[in-house]
């Protein structure tokens, strides 16, 4: 089951791909391209819509894609096929194609997830790298065979130019020859028969020995071919049917290597048109302003601001729907308003969308898929002119009717036309509600006024028409649906002078039903008039807090990432600060050190160095502050009534609860309470931390060995903190000549206990390192040799 070509044609489809195939670059596309027809099933129309907008995304990233290299190569492969011979410039052709599939299946091999449909064509292309390799050693690249191809190829072609050098300075010498000066008709050496000669005047024919292989036209110029060298002529000619054969044998080589892969070389050009018809689709998408609808189920459609693909200039769009709320649509209005061209939109939309096409319509545009699409639609002139009879469309619409089901889509122009206005009129009913029963969606054109009633009166049938403007007294081509049409005769001939007196008269010939259906229409269209109005401003408000909700998201993601840079900097430089510090810092301990080792006595040195030693600790302390700055906090670093920073809102505020189950925390900043992350707030700086629990001789600073204690308690801390107190601590250690410590930190969960161990096995200070024994802590404590 297929839509048939007599239906595309009335719908102009042929004319679109003719479109189409000026963006084909191959003849096979071409092919292609004007033999597409539209898919039927569901599944297949989605594979050939998501085909085209992946062709629109490789252009958008690749605007240059094409298969452009490619021949048509399918005559060469029909000839081997028979066993005939590829010429020269024909096997580059070959070579050239097979680069292009080759090149395209890497491609797509490499964004296969990116572009899945495409790669699903690209699969049957086989690479023939060997087969490409082969021809071009062998052709060179003005199609003839290369010397090189084989070696007797090349030995005779060097035996050629060997006997042509010795015959042109055998030829040459006798040029040279005064005996012959006045023998020669011309001091040059041509061919003639493929043999070497020189022009000779016709008087001297005997006097001059040779073999004469042509003569003039007037007879006064005799080409002899000099008798020296005619034995090197005989050879030459030996060593150039040689050379032929060669010739021959190495291109009838190459053609059964083709032969043998015709099937690869055959699928590879063939899945190359096929990749050039779906980039020809692309580019018509482009051209046109086109997009896929959205593909759903059922046999309906949504037409949103759809234009005609076929009309230039200015195009009055279309906006229609069909089997969502309604199923038949009946367009009524004066002939030339525009319903024939709104009934070919309706049937190109859906023959265009089941071909893999984008429509010229609106992104949020919906269509269905339909089985068949029947269409009785007659030229419009021809209609006037009389030249359709009334036989030929109640033929047509017979086997409309005999065959259309509840997935076919039915288009009628002018149904009922051509016969007598009340019987045809009543005709067009029965055969609209006999369509209406069978469940096809249907469109239809009439002038006939009472099929506007029949469509207020039947469930699921709709009025609509073309837009008059009766000032102008032309048409605006906008599809009203909802609206019946109006004659606007009366107005019209008003406009063109008929008197008030002959158009009063005429109207004692309207029955008041008549005058009340008329009026009625009026108001229905005065108050279409006034709805689209109100939408238009509704749609212009809607954009404009569209745009400025834009702005205003774009502008914070910007405050954001401004954000993140400074802090990104600070941390940055906060760390150079305490790399620096702790490098100053090592070097002065190991000045101490050295100091301590030579003379115990020599305390200038060592308060001079406690007092820079000071000045570093203090940048540490400032340099670890700023780091911590831009971190969240922990929930155990928290209490109630606590002050901290809200990094966000850049103020500060009091915790009034502590930490929920999401890890948020209710925060009062003046009268307002706010629930913020844990990650978005920080210590204050006036917030003074718990100081460490170790004694007061642990305190950073120099102190001699008798004055240290060798323990330090770091329990109730975090890791954090407790690893920058401990580093302090080894510092004074080590400065005041300890070797053994005990570090306090309790057993608990033991991740202070892991944390802190974690952190002496880098230490530069630390030699070793060992859990407390019985008597010492146990694992509460660990015990620290220091170098």
């Amino acid at each position: 089951m297929g839509i048939e070509n007599k239906v595309l044609n009335k719908l102009d489809f042929p004319k679109v791909l003719a479109r189409l195939a000026e963006y084909c670059i191959l003849p096979r596309t071409k092919e292609l391209a004007m033999g597409l027809t539209p898919h039927v099933a569901w599944e297949s129309v989605r594979l050939v819509l998501q085909e085209t907008e992946e062709g629109k995304n490789l252009l958008r990233g690749n605007p240059l894609f094409s298969v452009r290299g490619a021949k048509e190569i399918r005559p060469y492969i029909e000839r081997c096929l028979r066993g005939g011979v590829i010429h020269g410039e024909e096997l580059l052709e070959i070579r050239d194609t097979l680069q292009v599939g080759r090149k395209i299946k890497q491609l797509f091999l490499e964004s296969k997830v990116e572009f899945p449909g495409l790669w699903e064509i690209t699969l049957p292309i086989e690479p023939q790298k060997d087969l490409e390799d082969e021809i071009s050693r062998c052709i060179a690249e003005d199609g003839k065979v290369a010397d090189n191809a084989s070696p007797e190829l090349g030995e005779f072609r060097r035996a050629l130019t060997r006997l042509q050098n010795r015959i042109r300075e055998s030829l040459e010498g006798t040029l040279r020859n005064s005996a012959y000066q006045k023998m020669l008709q011309d001091p040059i050496i041509t061919q003639r028969s493929d043999r070497y000669v020189i022009p000779i005047k016709q008087e001297y024919r005997a006097a001059f020995p040779g073999i004469v292989h042509d003569q003039s036209a007037s007879g006064a110029t005799l080409f002899i071919e000099p008798m020296p060298v005619v034995h090197l002529g005989n050879e030459l000619r030996e060593v150039v049917m040689k050379e032929q054969r060669e010739v021959q044998r190495i291109l009838q080589m190459l053609s059964a290597q083709i032969e043998a892969r015709a099937d690869a070389v055959a699928e590879l050009h063939e899945a190359l048109a096929q990749l050039d018809l779906v980039v020809a689709k692309a580019h018509l998408s482009v051209a046109m302003n086109a997009g896929a609808p959205e593909l759903v189920a059922g046999q309906q459609m949504k037409l949103v601001q759809a234009r005609h693909p076929l009309i230039g200039g200015t195009v009055v769009p279309l906006s229609i729907e069909l089997g969502i709320d309604f199923d038949t649509l009946v367009i009524t209005g004066p002939n030339t308003g525009g319903k024939t061209v709104a009934l070919k939109v309706v049937g190109l939309m859906a023959a265009m969308t089941q071909s893999g096409l984008h429509i010229p319509a609106e992104s949020d545009s919906r269509m269905g898929v339909f089985t068949q699409i029947f269409a009785d639609i007659g030229d419009e002139q021809s209609v006037e002119q009389s030249l359709s009879t009334f036989s030929g469309h109640m033929r047509n619409i017979v086997e409309i009717i005999d065959r259309s089901d509840g997935r076919s889509l039915v288009l009628l122009d002018e149904v009922g036309a051509g016969t007598d206005p009340t019987e045809g009129a009543a005709l067009a009913m029965g055969i609209l509600a006999e369509l209406h029963e069978r469940g096809c969606r249907t469109v239809s054109t009439t002038h006939y006024g009472a099929l506007k009633t029949f469509a207020y009166e039947t469930p699921r049938v709709k009025n609509a028409s073309v837009e008059f403007d009766t000032e102008t007294l032309r048409p605006t081509y906008r599809l009203l649906v909802g609206i019946p049409g109006k004659s606007n005769a009366f107005t019209i001939a008003g406009r063109l002078g008929l008197s008030e007196r002959v158009l009063e008269r005429a109207n004692t010939f309207v029955t008041e039903r008549e005058m009340q259906v008329a009026d009625l229409i009026e108001n229905l269209g005065e108050t279409h008039r006034e709805i689209e109005l109100e939408k238009q401003k509704a749609e212009t408000g809607r954009q404009a807090v569209e745009m400025q909700s834009k702005a205003l998201a774009e502008k914070t993601i910007r405050l954001d990432e401004e954000y993140e840079i400074l802090i990104g900097l600070a941390k940055e430089e906060a760390g150079e600060l305490i790399r620096e510090a702790k490098r100053e810092a090592d070097a002065i301990i190991e000045e101490l050190k050295e100091a301590l080792r030579k003379d115990n006595k020599q305390q200038r040195d060592i308060e001079k160095a406690r007092q820079g030693f000071r000045r570093i600790s203090a940048k540490l302390d400032n340099g670890r502050q700023v780091q911590r700055s831009g971190s969240g906090l922990l929930a155990d670093q928290l209490k109630l009534g606590q002050t901290v920073q809200m990094t966000k809102l850049r103020q500060k505020g009091q915790v009034v609860k502590l930490p929920n189950a999401n890890g948020e925390v209710l925060v009062q900043a003046g009268i307002m309470k706010i629930m913020v992350p844990l990650a978005e707030l920080k210590l204050t700086l006036d917030e003074k931390k718990t100081p460490p629990k170790y004694s007061r001789e642990a305190n950073i600073g120099l102190r001699k060995a008798e004055e240290m204690r060798s323990e330090i308690d770091l329990r109730g801390m975090l890791v954090e903190e407790g690893t920058e107190v401990l580093d302090k601590y080894l510092d004074d250690a080590v400065l005041g000549g300890i070797g053994l410590i005990y570090v306090i930190h309790g057993k608990g969960t033991g991740a202070l206990r892991a944390g802190i161990q974690d952190f002496l096995r880098g230490h530069p200070h630390v030699r070793s390192f060992r859990l407390g024994e019985y008597g010492e802590g146990d694992s509460g404590v660990t015990v620290v040799e220091l170098k």
